[in-house]
């Protein structure tokens, strides 16, 4: 049975810690949120215990989630790195990217994989339909990424891109299967800061890819086109139903970004306890959470010099990152 502890039990946290509590194979120990009320009661929910800080009960457990607010993300996977207890942290990997180095630096340096990060589109099934057609397409040529929230608008451009975008530039990343090497990012003014956000991006080997976010949409909702080598490929709507009333037809939307998702989370930490349970650690990694946030810094520089390209600072990539998970034991030993 393996020990889960929870750290952060907001929404997404919350979400995380039911499923934890719902699946076979796994035992959510704890629970920890500064929040008594919040945390006391979703602890007396799923029947575990609740702490308010959770930092010096990570030794006691075999799994851990992160799911607190960003800022707090570097403290706790790299407590969980020196720890060797295997996280599943939510995106971003950090706020900084100096930290998000750290955190690469520091899990290549115990030669082992012991991060997942959150980007959990490559556990969604419309992303994944289009990743299995590109194997049959050849490389990706352009991508274009439609990107729409319902916010008021009085997000900072930095906090856009660090805190929605970065899942549209993963999934450029996953789906070009290539890193990106510049982008120019155009900001559209509305609401009480920005409106939305385009992003150009050029990847290493010659593809391009288009970000549109909008952050003051009527619903959400997130696309994207892959035109390939030998064809093109698109994510299917998703399945609403058509209502005819006063003349018309018509068919929700959605206005949350959680519920679009929800089976997905599952399908991502039924994925990450599996992984626990076998010692091999998958899923996008620290390196993939450190160079989206390498586009990201570039793209903020982008956005304040109006616009013009700026090259993506990215380091070579570390050998423990290579295509295929790297192996460890329960113990924390390679093998």
């Amino acid at each position: 049975m393996t020990r889960v502890g929870v750290i952060g039990v907001g929404g997404m946290g919350a979400c995380h810690a039911r499923h934890v509590a719902d699946l076979a194979g796994a035992e959510l120990t704890w629970v920890a949120d500064p929040d008594d009320h919040v945390g006391q009661a979703l602890a007396d929910e799923l029947g575990c215990e609740w702490v308010a800080e959770g930092m010096d009960r990570i030794g006691e457990i075999d799994a851990l989630v992160i799911a607190c607010p960003d800022r707090f993300h570097h403290r706790y996977v790299m407590a969980g790195l020196e720890r060797g207890v295997p996280i599943l942290a939510e995106k971003p990997l950090t706020v900084e990217l100096a930290d998000a180095r750290e955190i690469v630096d520091t899990e290549v340096a115990l030669g082992r994989r012991l991060i997942q990060l959150g980007f959990m589109r490559v556990y969604d099934e419309r992303h994944t339909q289009v990743a299995g057609a590109l194997e049959h397409l050849g490389a990706a040529r352009h991508i274009r990424c439609v990107h729409r929230n319902t916010n008021d608008g009085s997000r900072t451009v930095p906090q856009m891109l660090v805190e929605s975008i970065i899942h549209d530039i993963h999934t450029v990343r996953w789906l070009g299967d290539d890193e990106i090497v510049s982008v120019a990012t155009s900001v559209i003014a509305g609401g009480a800061d920005t409106r939305m956000i385009v992003a150009t991006c050029r990847l290493a080997g010659g593809a391009v890819a288009v970000l549109e976010f909008d952050d003051i949409a009527t619903g959400y909702e997130v696309s994207v086109e892959v035109t390939a080598e030998r064809g093109n490929v698109i994510t299917a709507e998703p399945l609403r139903a058509a209502v005819r009333a006063d003349g018309m037809v018509a068919g929700a939307i959605g206005d949350d970004w959680f519920s679009p998702f929800l089976d997905t989370y599952r399908v991502e930490m039924r994925d990450f306890l599996d992984s626990v349970e076998v010692g091999a650690a998958r899923g996008p990694s620290a390196w993939d959470g450190y160079a989206a946030q390498a586009v990201v810094a570039a793209a903020a520089a982008s956005a304040a010099a109006d616009g013009v390209a700026v090259g993506v600072d990215l380091p070579a990539k570390p050998a423990l990152y290579s295509p295929g998970p790297s192996s460890i034991d329960k113990d924390g030993v390679s093998r």
